[in-house]
């Protein structure tokens, strides 16, 4: 689990490339979050509990293992720019748990697909990332595929649901990008960002118990898929721009409502179907421009160092 500090500036490609597979193989493994929430048939206090109590144990396990094998590995919360974020997750994660119990799994997904974009606004304004022109050309196409689904909400009487996912969004955007601005190992702080809803959660779940069909789920899902998708997640600004970790959700936007339609038969409506489609083609066209970019301002580069061989 532990990665020199200094890779990123030993081996510029070779880092870029390992931050991309790390935030791709968390994206992927977050797609399987709203599926074990739900088949788990848990109250809303059940999950903030369990899911973020196994969460952030798990993390502190995995950081106490990294700490046996490299005694001079980081800090569980890399001081207070590292709280702040923790924070900020903590946000996030009972937003994120909330929209899950008001709105479809398709809404959900596809608003927390405009994180990208709220990634790219906060990196220009606080680590002066300026967006690209493909950037700012997404970022008004995702927004109208964003009210499209809100919109829906509104004619379903989900749209608080709706505005929660959105929150969560902006929140996982602002702690990235921190993050980011840093330039520090935080790693933990979006799993241990858990601990702070189940603390909140704890209190009614005493009065009421604990309500879950199938607790093991939501076990499974808070002790091992979360941990690997936020630690993964969170460790990507060490090695990205703040909006290309975001991209990682778009992986999530992609697979979680195939999952859900697999095993719930839960169909967005039309008009949340095609704001989801609307969102998802949009960062997709982004994301490819974007990567032909990358790979032309790197050829030059790569000739040039050539030359020095």
């Amino acid at each position: 689990m532990s990665v020199p500090p200094q890779a990123s500036e030993s081996s510029p490609s070779s880092s870029y490339a390992q931050g991309l597979a790390l935030v791709g193989f968390g994206g992927f493994v977050l797609s399987f979050d709203i599926p074990l929430i739900r088949l788990s048939e848990s109250a809303f206090w059940t999950v903030l509990l369990v899911r973020g109590a196994l969460t952030c144990l798990a993390a502190v396990l995995i950081w106490r293992i990294d700490r046996s094998l490299f005694p001079s590995s980081r800090k569980l919360i890399a001081g207070r720019a590292g709280l702040i974020v923790t924070g900020i997750y903590s946000l996030a994660a009972a937003t994120f748990v909330f929209s899950v119990f008001n709105t479809s799994a398709g809404n959900v997904v596809f608003i927390l697909a405009f994180n990208p974009m709220f990634s790219a606004l906060l990196s220009w304004r606080m680590v002066g990332e300026r967006p690209s022109t493909a950037t700012l050309l997404a970022i008004p196409a995702t927004l109208f595929g964003v009210l499209l689904i809100i919109g829906a909400g509104f004619e379903t009487g989900n749209w608080m649901g709706d505005l929660a996912a959105l929150a969560a969004a902006f929140l996982i955007a602002l702690a990235i990008t921190l993050a980011r601005r840093s330039r520090t190992d935080m790693r933990y702080a979006a799993a241990l960002g858990a601990f702070l809803p189940a603390l909140i959660a704890a209190p009614f779940v005493a009065v009421e118990g604990i309500h879950s069909e199938a607790i093991g789920w939501l076990a499974l899902n808070g002790a091992v898929i979360i941990p690997i998708a936020l630690i993964c997640l969170a460790l990507g600004p060490m090695f990205v721009p703040a909006p290309i970790v975001s991209m990682a959700y778009l992986v999530e936007t992609v697979l979680a409502p195939v999952w859900v339609w697999m095993v719930f038969s839960e169909r967005p409506t039309d008009l949340a179907l095609v704001g989801g489609i609307v969102v998802v083609g949009t960062l997709v066209v982004h994301s490819l421009v974007e990567l032909g970019r990358a790979r032309r301002s790197r050829r030059p580069r790569i000739a040039v160092a050539s030359r020095h061989v």
